[in-house]
């Protein structure tokens, strides 16, 4: 699906949690303490049903298998079906604070002692659910585990009339057939297939079906490939055979099907890198073992392994899919290009496809494709495009060419079933090859880069419009130029209200910790296993930002977070302008993330006592909560949405350093 797992997911369901815990926190100020269990009970209940009904929706909804989904569903996700979680989050959050200020006998503990508390929590649920549970348990029963935690609090507010319901929950959770009941929700969705596996990782969720002999092959909800192919698999060959050098070493990037590795087997050395080991074992089960001998595979990111290695190829393939996030948008960029020459050797070839059309481009269309021909062009001096629904990309510093001697006698070695000079002819069309090519030359858009993630957006883009899904405001803000950012800087200056400040301080620190994902992406690659980590880091430095406020004294006004967000910001434009910041970003950018979260905490008893000054007494600490949350939901749709990929990285962190700086001085 378009947006499946990528930055604009993460963004809008942090962006609908944040703001839904605001509205739970300013309803819960209203809300007796003695009510303090019925959001826990009510948790309890519907959190395991909405996440089944989240896995059902898309065949509800009539969606076939491997079919795009679009925003209007996430948005019916995020907003219906989870909202009323976030909700109850923000309502335990202030009834349970009004209930903990009463039982306190200091006025400060009774505002930072829930603080500190939520953020422990916070911290041990991103680790336990990061690290541990998604290892340990299946995806049926965590939605389970969840309802088990949530009933504990009920039973000790309420006493003994709740045992019964969890011991329910308790049973339903090691029921021996509860395993497979994410298989049965899967064939649902995929009518008339077998759900062969479904396999979740620390890297994302694999699923395999199967009809007819064949299996098809899906990462977090988009297909991958589908095997048996001969025909398909084949191709692969086609880049080789144009190349009038022998190739030899082939290094594969991304996820590889088992035709495809089985056809580059056939070549002296044969290497794959993918992150998740895990898909190693599904690819194992579909190869045989003589090919199996000649493939090697390697579990590490594909761009850190090339950073790493001091070995040269033949040949590179791409089989990352198209840069449909900021993470494989990190492999059609200037900076990976320059890295693919640098590890190929004289005569190598680079090749992958993407999405594109037969002959005449739409604009968006030829937008992202010349974005990427370009990018590349400017290390390449020799290229050739295969024109097709998915475009074929070749590029080298030798001659590609079509020598149809040379290529009878590889055939006949590589002993290919469907393949021959034929097929490979029709593939080359001349006029429609230069009449391609044409278009790309002369068009023109800049290049893709890591802190200008363009092709991330055009993606994204091509992909909605080819399922009648644009949204019409984003096409026009791929071209707003780089300046409107700065518009923004006013802003601190206009509005000086403490409950905005507030909400500015929390709209930056989550846009920081959004940042600090991001720039980890760019550096190691896919990083779904750390984003966990950060955010538990976040919530961590929140902690402990509000316990410091219990042993310093606390300030008038709003001005150190402004400040301090401001040096974080200068370090990371520091990190990400740097050339290979691989092992001390590692430890730096996620100290950044818990700095962030402490100035956040100290902000929320800062800002307390200032309301609590202003006449609001008991309701101050939930207002707050509020503020922050809710500015932390814009910030995080504004920067996943519309800063990073329209803006580009290093406009938007200088554009928040002088915010707070401006923020700062007319505190």
């Amino acid at each position: 699906m378009i947006f499946h797992g990528n930055e604009l997911t993460y963004g809008l369901v942090v962006s609908f949690w944040l703001f839904g815990a605001g509205i739970g926190s300013f309803w819960g100020r209203r809300i007796d303490e003695g009510k303090l269990y019925l959001p826990f009970l009510i948790l309890s209940l519907y959190f395991p049903f909405s996440i089944y009904l989240l896995r059902f929706l898309p065949g509800i909804l009539g969606y076939r298998p491997g079919e795009i989904f679009s925003i209007s569903l996430l948005l019916i996700e995020t907003a219906f079906l989870l909202f009323p979680i976030y909700l109850n989050f923000g309502l335990i959050f202030a009834v349970g604070q009004k209930k903990f200020s009463q039982l306190s006998k200091s006025d400060l503990k009774g505002i930072t002692r829930p603080y500190i508390v939520d953020s422990i929590g916070d911290l041990l649920g991103g680790i336990f659910f990061s690290y541990i549970f998604v290892s340990f348990l299946s995806p049926a029963r965590k939605p389970l585990l969840l309802s088990v935690l949530f009933i504990i609090p009920v039973v000790i507010l309420k006493g003994k009339k709740f045992i019964p319901l969890a011991l329910i929950f308790l049973g339903v959770l090691f029921l021996p057939g509860i395993k497979n009941s994410i298989k049965k929700t899967y064939e649902k969705l995929y009518t008339g297939f077998t759900v062969e596996k479904i396999i979740e990782t620390k890297y994302g969720r694999y699923t395999e079906i199967k009809k007819d002999g064949q299996f098809s092959f899906f990462s977090n909800g988009t297909l991958s490939y589908t095997y048996p192919d001969k025909i398909t698999s084949e191709y692969i060959h086609i880049p080789l055979l144009l190349s009038p050098y022998q190739e030899e070493e082939i290094l594969y990037l991304g996820l590889a099907d088992p035709g495809l590795a089985k056809e580059l087997s056939k070549y002296k050395n044969f290497t794959i890198v993918h992150a998740d080991d895990r898909v190693q074992k599904m690819l194992e089960q579909h190869i045989d073992s003589e090919s199996l001998k000649k493939i090697s595979y390697i579990a590490s990111d594909p761009r850190l392994f090339l950073k790493k290695t001091e070995k040269k190829f033949d040949a590179i393939f791409l089989g990352t899919g198209d840069p449909l996030s900021i993470s494989s948008n990190r492999f059609y960029t200037e900076e990976f290009s320059k890295l693919l020459k640098e590890r190929i050797n004289k005569g190598g070839i680079v090749s992958f496809s993407i999405s594109s059309g037969e002959n005449y481009l739409n604009k968006t269309t030829l937008d992202y494709n010349s974005l990427i021909f370009w990018t590349y062009k400017f290390n390449f001096t020799n290229f050739l495009v295969i024109p097709g629904y998915t475009a074929r990309y070749i590029f080298s510093n030798s001659p590609i060419a079509y020598e149809e001697e040379r290529i009878k006698r590889e055939i006949k070695k590589l002993n290919l079933q469907y393949l021959d000079e034929y097929i490979i002819q029709s593939q080359l069309p001349a006029f429609r090859i230069k009449e391609f090519e044409e278009q790309l030359n002369t068009n023109f858009i800049g290049l893709n880069s890591d802190k200008r993630p363009k092709a991330f957006l055009l993606a994204l883009l091509h992909y909605m419009e080819k399922y009648n899904q644009t949204i019409r405001f984003l096409r026009p803000l791929f071209n707003a130029p780089i300046f409107l950012i700065f518009l923004l800087l006013p802003v601190p200056i206009i509005f000086r209200k403490t409950g905005f400040r507030i909400s500015l301080i929390g709209g930056i620190s989550i846009g920081i910790s959004y940042l600090c994902i991001v720039s980890l992406q760019i550096i190691y690659g896919n990083v779904y296993h750390l984003v966990g980590l950060i955010t538990g880091l976040f919530m961590f430095g929140v902690g402990t930002g509000t316990y410091l406020t219990e042993k310093i004294e606390l300030q008038k006004n709003l001005k150190v977070p402004f400040l301090t967000l401001g040096l974080l910001l200068i370090i990371q434009f520091l990190i990400i302008n740097k050339e290979n910041p691989i092992f001390w970003a590692f430890l730096l950018i996620p100290f950044i993330s818990f700095v962030c979260g402490a100035v956040v905490g100290w902000t929320y008893t800062n800002a307390g006592i200032i309301l609590e000054k202003k006449g609001v007494k008991y309701s101050a600490a939930p207002s707050v909560y509020a503020f922050d949350l809710i500015g932390g939901s814009v910030g995080a749709l504004l920067f996943s949405f519309l800063f990073l990929p329209v803006f580009g990285i290093i406009p938007t962190i200088i554009c928040f350093i002088g915010i707070c700086l401006l923020a700062y001085l007319f505190a």
